[in-house]
């Protein structure tokens, strides 16, 4: 079912979604930021009768409507120094990272030949021949397990196109000028998740203008310099590859 619907304000959508507040600003990298614990009723996890539940809000965000931030594949840090995900152009870059989100920022690329040091299903691809079969994120990589804790971590492949498969969606124009889309059960329709349209980046540019994705935790097994992710626009919403050095938002998914 596809729908295209533009409400003023987002927050009726939203209403009876609690903030998640799921996490904080990103000024302290060297620990994890704890989520609360699930709560009984659901809060914090949306169980939409998939496999997982979802998150309410983005790694990074307080609320279902806030963007969060932007990781690299495999990252657990931004690239940006805290409070400036939005800027464009982008001028507050930590140390070593002033290219943005591109192969010589990111930790598991040899910037020198552009050859994979982690997750490397493909000698070839590898720096040396490397190879080590991780297919899937570990969780010390994975953006959503370090700084929630628990059992939260990055939705894979397969949990995307179950999303996809299972749930109605809707294109919603927020009160900000800025839109997302709300996915709704099919089994429970009183159950949805909103995720916000906050683009993506590449190199030192912010794009917002033609799609959002966010990652998965699922390596394209094929190309492994390139990781499956969500996609969507104000009239779609599928599975794409990106290649992994890109910024992309985060929506935790836990049992």
């Amino acid at each position: 079912m596809k729908r295209i619907i533009y409400l003023l304000p987002v927050a009726a959508l939203l209403m009876g979604m609690q903030s998640c507040c799921c996490d904080k600003d990103d000024d302290n990298d060297s620990a994890p930021v704890a989520a609360p614990a699930i709560q009984p009723n659901g809060d914090f996890a949306v169980d939409l009768g998939l496999s997982v539940k979802w998150a309410t809000c983005n790694v990074g965000a307080n609320t279902p409507e806030e963007y969060g931030d932007y990781y690299a594949w495999g990252d657990t840090t931004t690239y940006y120094e805290p409070g400036y995900a939005r800027e464009d152009p982008q001028t507050h870059w930590k140390e070593g990272k002033s290219s943005g989100y591109d192969g010589s920022s990111y930790k598991y690329i040899n910037s020198s030949n552009n050859k994979l040091i982690k997750y490397c299903n493909k000698s070839s691809e590898g720096d040396g021949d490397y190879t080590d079969n991780d297919t899937t994120l570990l969780p010390v990589d994975d953006v959503a397990h370090y700084r929630w804790g628990g059992n939260w971590r990055m939705p894979t492949q397969a949990e995307f196109e179950e999303l996809l498969d299972s749930c109605d969606y809707e294109y919603i124009r927020t009160d900000n000028n800025g839109y997302g889309m709300k996915f709704t059960s099919r089994k429970d329709p009183s159950q949805y998740i909103f995720l916000p349209g906050a683009g993506w980046r590449q190199g030192t540019t912010l794009h917002t203008s033609t799609h959002t994705d966010y990652w998965s935790s699922s390596l394209d097994t094929n190309h492994p310099n390139q990781v499956w992710a969500l996609r969507f626009d104000r009239k779609n919403h599928y599975i794409v590859k990106n290649p992994r050095p890109y910024g992309l938002s985060v929506r935790p998914v836990c049992p």
